[in-house]
Order: C-alpha cells, then sequence, then structure tokens
C-alpha cells in the first residue's frame, strides 16, 4: 500500500504538471482578469495543494519538504494527573498522545510548572505548581523538542526553581524559551533549520504573579511587550546570526541546504487571555494585530484552559487559546482542547490541522488522548463556530479540522 501511495502520488505529480507544461508552451503564461501576468508559483502551489489532498486521502503526505510542527497547550502534573500517575504508572497519562505526537518532525508544549526538587515554595500564591524529574519521563516519550516557560508559574519556586527546572530540561535534552537569568536570555528564540525552512519560536507572557516574576537584570519569564517583540525581528533581519536560545536541524538531513538568513518563520507563544472565557478580549485582538503587522507567521495562546477561536489576520494565524493539554483540573468549566499541527513548506504555511483532544476530566481518570467520531466533530463545530465570529473558516474532515488559509 505505501509502494502505490507513493507512486500514485507521483504520478499525480506529473499527470497536473503536463496541462501546464503544455498551456505554457502553446500559450504563455494565462493572464489575470487586470491583464498583469500570473506568476509560476501560483501554478506550483496548485500542485501542492493537490498533493495534500491526495495525502490527507491515503492518510499520510509524502512530500518530504513539509516540516510538521505541532504545538499543544497547558501543561502540569498535579491534581488528577498526579492521581493518574500514581494509580497506573507514569506514561499513563500520556500514551493516547503517542501517534499524534509521532505524525509531526517537531514537538512545543507550553510547561506551565516548574521541575524542582522539594524546595523554594512560593507561599504567596493561591495555586503553586510542582512537577518532579520523573515527569520530564512523558515528555521525553512523547519526543517533546521545545517547551515554553513564558507563563505565571514559571517562577512559583522563584530563581532556584528556574534554574533546576532549565537544569533538569537540558539533561533531557528538551530546549526552552520564554524564560531565563535575564531579559536577554529570556527572549532569546529557538532556531530550527532545515528542508529550506527556517523557524524562529518565541515565549512571553502578559499573566504574572508581579513584577519580579518577570526578567529583567534578574532572572524571570520574558513579559509581552509588543514594542519591545517587534524591535528584535527588526534587530534579527539586519543580524542573521544573532544570538539563539538552542537549535536543531532537521533530523536525518545532512544535506540539507543552508536556509536564507532573509527567510524566518516566527511562531510566538504567548500567555494571555482570561481564564474559562471562550473569546478573545478587545485588547488581545488590537495587539494580535500589532503583532501581525509587524511580520509574525503565528501567534499560540494559552492561559484561559479552555479553547478559543482562531483569527487569519492577513497571512498571520491567530490560536487566541488552545486550551490545556496534560493538566489535572477536574473543575466543571472544563472543555476538550486542541493541538494544532502546523504544515510548513519552505517557510510557507501550507496547512493547519487541528486534532482535538479529550478534556473533560471531572469525573474520569486523566487519560489524555484525542477525540473520536460525533464527539470529535460536534467540539471542532464548536471551534469552528467561534472561529467563524472572528472572520476564519474552519473545514471538517472526520475527526481533524482544517483552518481555510485562503
Amino acid at each position: 500500500m505505501r509502494f502505490f501511495r507513493k507512486h500514485f502520488v507521483l504520478s499525480i505529480r506529473v499527470l497536473f504538471r503536463i496541462p501546464f507544461l503544455l498551456s505554457l508552451y502553446c500559450a504563455g503564461v494565462p493572464e489575470s482578469p487586470s491583464g498583469s501576468e500570473k506568476p509560476p508559483e501560483i501554478q506550483s502551489n496548485i500542485v501542492d495543494t493537490i498533493e495534500t489532498r491526495i495525502g490527507k486521502f491515503f492518510g499520510k503526505e509524502e512530500d518530504p519538504e513539509i516540516v510538521k510542527v505541532l504545538i499543544g497547550g497547558d501543561v502540569m502534573f498535579n491534581w488528577g494527573i498526579r492521581d493518574t500517575i500514581k494509580a497506573k504508572g507514569e506514561l499513563a497519562p500520556v500514551k493516547g498522545l503517542k501517534s499524534v505526537f509521532e505524525s509531526a518532525d517537531l514537538r512545543i508544549l507550553n510547561l506551565e510548572t516548574p521541575v524542582v526538587s522539594e524546595k523554594s515554595w512560593d507561599h504567596g500564591k493561591a495555586y503553586v505548581f510542582q512537577a518532579k524529574e520523573s515527569d520530564l519521563e512523558s515528555m521525553s516519550f512523547l519526543g517533546v523538542d521545545l517547551v515554553s516557560l513564558g507563563n505565571n508559574h514559571a517562577m512559583d519556586h522563584g530563581p532556584e526553581g528556574l534554574e533546576e527546572t532549565l537544569k533538569f530540561l537540558g539533561e533531557r535534552k528538551i530546549a526552552s524559551i520564554g524564560a531565563g537569568k535575564n531579559l536577554e536570555f529570556a527572549f532569546r528564540p529557538w532556531i530550527w533549520e532545515g528542508k529550506d525552512t527556517n523557524l524562529r519560536i518565541y515565549s512571553a507572557t502578559n499573566v504574572a504573579e508581579g513584577r519580579s516574576h518577570y526578567a529583567g537584570q534578574s532572572p524571570g519569564v520574558m513579559p509581552l511587550d509588543p514594542e519591545l517583540i517587534l524591535k528584535k525581528f527588526q534587530l534579527e533581519k539586519s543580524q542573521p546570526n544573532s544570538v539563539r536560545n538552542g537549535s536543531k536541524n532537521s533530523k536525518g538531513d545532512k544535506k540539507s541546504k543552508p536556509v536564507s538568513p532573509g527567510k524566518q518563520f516566527r511562531i510566538l507563544s504567548l500567555h494571555w487571555g482570561v481564564e474559562y472565557s471562550p473569546f478573545p478580549t478587545i485588547e488581545q485582538r488590537k495587539i494580535a494585530k500589532t503583532l501581525a503587522d509587524g511580520g509574525l507567521d503565528i501567534i499560540v495562546g494559552h492561559h484561559p484552559h479552555i479553547p478559543q477561536g482562531i483569527e487569519k489576520i492577513g497571512n498571520t494565524i491567530v490560536f487566541y487559546s488552545l486550551g490545556n493539554l496534560i493538566f489535572g483540573s477536574r473543575n466543571a468549566y472544563l472543555n476538550h482542547n486542541l493541538i494544532v499541527i502546523l504544515h510548513i513548506k519552505r517557510n510557507k504555511l501550507i496547512n493547519i490541522e487541528l486534532v482535538p483532544i479529550f478534556g473533560k476530566f471531572q469525573n474520569e481518570d486523566h487519560l489524555v488522548r484525542p477525540l473520536e467520531g460525533k464527539e470529535a466533530q460536534d467540539f471542532l463545530k464548536e471551534i469552528a463556530v467561534l472561529s467563524q465570529d472572528l472572520g476564519t473558516r474552519v473545514r471538517i474532515e472526520g475527526d481533524r479540522g482544517w483552518v481555510e488559509l485562503d
């Protein structure tokens, strides 16, 4: 079947290129209604779209140039997650996610907890989270490449707790962004280069327990400051080899050509919004517009603990909230959640896949897994309605959603 699928897609590529070549040879490039020439890349994009649809028909995309970036929501290991670990084992809460994570090339989560030994507890907070070093076994099991720490719990155990968290993550070769020993380190991007794609990923938050938790001359998290963020982008354009927080090359892509420093696909992980509200605030939408106008490609939000709608602003896609992912809550406000898989080819967003994730743990063990069947479709319809209110269409095909980019 795999052999047939591979050669069928290859045949389709050839068949669809022949008419384009013939039309170019016989009649030249067709004109648009305005009389201007249609760029040749439009025809290539049509072929790419057809190939993508064929790939989805067979359940797998064959285009080796596409980079799939999986992004999930909030992660912590207290409450119900801890109970499930004790009852069923360390990996029990996440085993159901394995196949989804394996489908991606890169995997990114928002780690909303320090990973520490028993010390430096912050007694001034209503909710203080703490993960053990052994909890990171779940991250290793899922193949997590990067975690964002720009959130309101990264400093729950103070500077010492942040330092320990970075140490434990480093030992597992899990990169982190959004927090560090000072502001410069907190805002260093994680960079991935390969397959003619250059990703730069950042993390920030406008939710913290106090100004002392924001990075400055001392350790802390990266504050949401649109002006500072956009200045950072401009500086990186003029200094493409600027200091990075971490980097990774495409797995097995030793022959990958160097990516042009002028081409960068930027993703911002952003902790913001109102808890348990299904709607972004007016202020959030204004900030999103400012960042979109400044050249950001993707904004991925979290903090509300439930998902919100998706908005397309120009060429920028804003996921205001993905909700939780691996999170121990049991309260009555919980809804299902989202995983987003970005399909990127040569720094261009080709497709956005929405994976619905079970999240209503009020009366059952925390066994996180994708939704299926009618339950998946009903939830995706909720997301489609929320997104339509923001002017964005979501198409539902089986157990997956797809954001309409055109």
